[in-house]
């Protein structure tokens, strides 16, 4: 509730909520009419557009400077992101989620149940980590897999069907291009991004009674870079690195489709070989459509308007969700990643969700990460820590290094393989000895 003239009033929208696109440009408008005031009415020299524009609009002023950024780059303000935290960090890493992934087949295969206690017990074994049990649930939602009843009652984690899917398709075109002839099989390129904290230092050494290492306090500026890899090694001309400029929350959030995108058309694509299959996780900014539109946020008249633009027939009586449905059939939802790759004779193929051990250049953040770590010290600069970075790429990423990993990565594809189509007739004789007929 605001107060005006010492009436109360209810907000006309929720706190927190996303601006729409037509409310960022009204923003944008009230900034521009008040910075060419500044100068032309003296009242107003004292006062900060940024925090006037904040005053008149009550949009925070954090978010009237990101939109008027916005605009003075690319002309245009940010389209709106949808509803709830994407990018929110877990307490869990990436890389364990192969490890957690064996263990519930491993745990299944052996004819037990798998609880969140047995991946508590992994983490702290293998990762060091103290994960709560409930922290465990989530991610385990996350990664796909479902609490469900066995046929014995006992319950049990189950993967979801579409997630198995969504692999076995994956597998299924890696297995496909490997069958094709040497002159027409795509060469396999990997792709992703990470990040290296200033303070990255090792975790362990010997020590002596009473010894200890004194460290910086903190995990110090991070470097967010991307790169890719082929068979033979990393891909020359494809390294980028930037200072994050946000020192809170998940390094994916340092990136964005924009950004990506010009990445992927000036340094990947000019250095791919011909025919290539260009692999990437399910990151949101690796899969921005052609339009850049979000229907959830969409007011009835607005998606009335775009079904009419493209010939798509309405009728009144239809409800939101119904226009919403309509929208979905008809909007083009192919990744623009796709478009630019097909348009020089590559392939783009997404690896399935929270599948990060079937991405070997994982394994080479995880080497470079490590050399970094070893020889940092408390002297080390933020620009040196970046060079220690490029440094491991130089001297540890070897044309054989790259080969082992690849065929580290190909014996888990074949176990996958194997797995889900063992898992697949097993749920079939459950279903058919659990049929009345």
């Amino acid at each position: 509730m605001d107060q005006s003239h010492g009436r109360q009033f209810a907000r006309p929208r929720k706190r927190g909520r996303p601006l729409t696109y037509e409310e960022k440009w009204m923003v944008q408008h009230v900034f521009e009419t008040l910075t060419k005031k500044k100068n032309a009415e003296p009242i107003l020299q004292r006062h900060d557009p940024y925090s006037l524009t904040s005053k008149y609009t009550g949009v925070a002023r954090s978010v009237v400077a990101a939109i008027t950024k916005a605009v003075r780059q690319t002309g245009n303000v940010p389209v709106s992101t949808p509803l709830g935290n994407r990018h929110q960090p877990t307490t869990i890493p990436l890389a364990a989620e192969g490890q957690i992934r064996e263990l519930v087949f491993e745990k299944h295969r052996q004819g037990t149940i798998c609880h969140a206690k047995h991946v508590h017990a992994l983490l702290k074994e293998a990762c060091g980590l103290e994960v709560h049990e409930r922290t465990i649930q989530r991610h385990l939602k996350r990664m796909g897999f479902c609490w469900l009843r066995t046929k014995n009652r006992p319950r049990s984690l189950r993967e979801k069907a579409e997630v198995r899917q969504q692999r076995h398709d994956y597998l299924y075109e890696l297995r496909r291009n490997r069958q094709r002839p040497p002159d027409e099989r795509y060469q396999v390129i990997y792709v992703d991004e990470s990040f290296l904290h200033h303070h990255h230092g090792g975790q362990y050494s010997w020590f002596s009674e009473n010894d200890f290492v004194e460290r910086m306090s903190g995990k110090g500026r991070r470097w967010c870079f991307i790169h890719a890899m082929q068979k033979t090694g990393l891909l020359a001309g494809t390294f980028l690195a930037f200072e994050a400029k946000h020192g809170k929350g998940d390094y994916h959030a340092q990136f964005d489709g924009a950004m990506f995108q010009h990445w992927f058309t000036a340094q990947l694509l000019r250095n791919v070989p011909p025919r290539s299959l260009i692999i990437l996780d399910r990151c949101p900014f690796h899969t921005v459509g052609r339009e850049a539109v979000v229907p959830s946020q969409m007011k009835k008249g607005e998606l009335r308007q775009w079904l009419t633009e493209r010939g798509v027939a309405w009728e009144e009586q239809w409800l939101r969700a119904r226009l919403l449905e309509e929208m979905d059939r008809y909007r083009d939802k192919k990744p623009m990643v796709e478009i630019l790759a097909e348009a020089q004779g590559h392939k783009v193929l997404f690896l399935p969700v929270h599948h990060p051990e079937l991405n070997p250049i994982e394994l080479v953040w995880a080497t470079v990460k490590h050399y970094c770590g070893t020889i940092f010290s408390n002297s080390t600069s933020f620009k040196e820590q970046r060079q220690h970075l490029e440094e491991s790429f130089e001297r540890d990423i070897t044309p054989e290094y790259c080969a082992k990993v690849y065929e580290h990565v190909q014996h888990i594809e074949e176990r996958y393989w194997t797995t889900d189509l063992l898992i697949d007739e097993d749920i079939e004789l459950e279903d058919e000895e659990g049929s009345p007929f």
